[in-house]
């Protein structure tokens, strides 16, 4: 078995100071697509199982303050994503009135976004690409998030935000606030 040596400690009744991350610098549409990548490979994904109630996905995206979870089957396997709009709009009454069940009864199976009907952008595309491509892509198919696959590797790899480029391009608030779409924060970005 090894030895183990105790190591030294401080006194720390001055300190009072704790430590946070850097803000992360504004960004320009000719910066690299990476800056905006929530990277899998770095951050544990938001998932939730699909059997989830719509009403416990709903609080437990608000209580977090979480826009988009990736939904996952008892597996694992990716399935598609739900959105706290999505909970929120009428899609759950659209469910409801299709399925016969009541509404405690949905799950975000009922509502989610199905992987088929997702867009995605291969890492390797990706990794060369600008924020402003990013962004024009959004734009086509008026998309919040955009989704990063690694095509060789057969995964989800990461995400892109419209909200997080909006925020790190220092676009107010009130201006994502108000967007109905990724297509109004582009339109407000580029004037």
């Amino acid at each position: 078995m090894n030895e183990f040596r105790e190591l030294p400690t401080k006194a720390i009744n001055d300190i009072s100071l704790i430590q946070r991350p850097l803000a992360r610098a504004e960004i320009t549409f000719d910066d690299p697509a990476s800056e905006v990548l929530t990277d899998f490979e770095k951050q544990m994904p938001l998932m939730l199982e699909q059997s989830t109630t719509v009403d416990e996905a709903r609080e437990l995206m608000r209580k977090s303050h979480e826009k988009l979870k990736l939904v996952i089957d008892s597996q694992e396997s990716f399935r598609g994503v739900i959105s706290l709009s999505d909970l929120l709009s009428h899609k759950v009454m659209s469910a409801t009135e299709k399925t016969g069940l009541p509404r405690r009864d949905l799950s975000v199976a009922h509502v989610m976004t199905p992987r088929s009907a997702l867009h995605a952008i291969d890492i390797a595309d990706f990794t060369n690409a600008r924020v402003g491509d990013v962004l024009a892509t959004m734009k086509k198919y008026g998309d919040q998030h955009m989704l990063v696959v690694d095509m060789r590797q057969r995964c989800i790899r990461g995400i892109a935000s419209a909200d997080e480029i909006a925020r790190r391009m220092r676009i107010p608030n009130d201006i994502s606030e108000r967007a109905n779409s990724f297509s109004d924060i582009y339109t407000a970005v580029r004037g």
